[in-house]
């Protein structure tokens, strides 16, 4: 379904992947190769009398390497709540928002969860019936669906949105 531009935003937010340690494990595996390659003599003799050799690779791991942080510092979970319903995505796996009306939910409401003992972790988790979106944190809004579907999208402001049920439910 289509974003209605007509719509009132009653709450946004939009949460990235920050975690300086994430960057961190990208670089370190990104970096295993050349060291493995650096403490073998073979190899570095190898690659001394192929210097074309060498400058392809270096390239190749350079590429690897800014690809891999752009990727993860693209990553995005945003979420919408209007009077109709809500409206998440989770980029670069969803290039549009997907939304999911108050009509079509059972219950919504805030929850503390556990990312790794409930869903496996953060990011989009779960199984088909039973899903996550979440950036990083341990708060989310919960949808739950007359056919026992549940979504959890993870926030970091749960305080706002409690609020903004509240008005919504009067």
């Amino acid at each position: 379904m289509g974003e209605k531009l007509l719509e009132k935003v009653l709450f946004y937010e939009k949460q990235r992947l920050t975690q300086w340690w994430l960057y961190m494990i990208v670089i370190l595996v990104q970096l295993v190769p050349v060291f493995l390659i650096i403490t073998d003599s073979a190899r570095v003799e190898f690659f001394m009398n192929h210097p074309d050799f060498l400058a392809s690779k270096a390239i190749m791991w350079g590429l690897a390497l800014i690809i891999s942080l752009a990727l993860i510092f693209s990553i995005k979970l945003e979420t919408k709540i209007t009077e109709q319903g809500v409206y998440v995505r989770l980029f670069p796996l969803g290039f549009s928002f997907k939304f999911y009306p108050f009509s079509n939910m059972l219950a919504y409401y805030v929850r503390q969860y556990h990312p790794v003992r409930e869903y496996g972790g953060w990011g989009l988790k779960g199984r088909y019936n039973n899903r996550s979106l979440s950036i990083r944190g341990d708060r989310g809004l919960q949808l739950e669906f007359p056919n026992g579907n549940k979504l959890l999208i993870g926030t970091q402001k749960p305080q706002e949105i409690i609020e903004i049920l509240k008005s919504l439910q009067k």
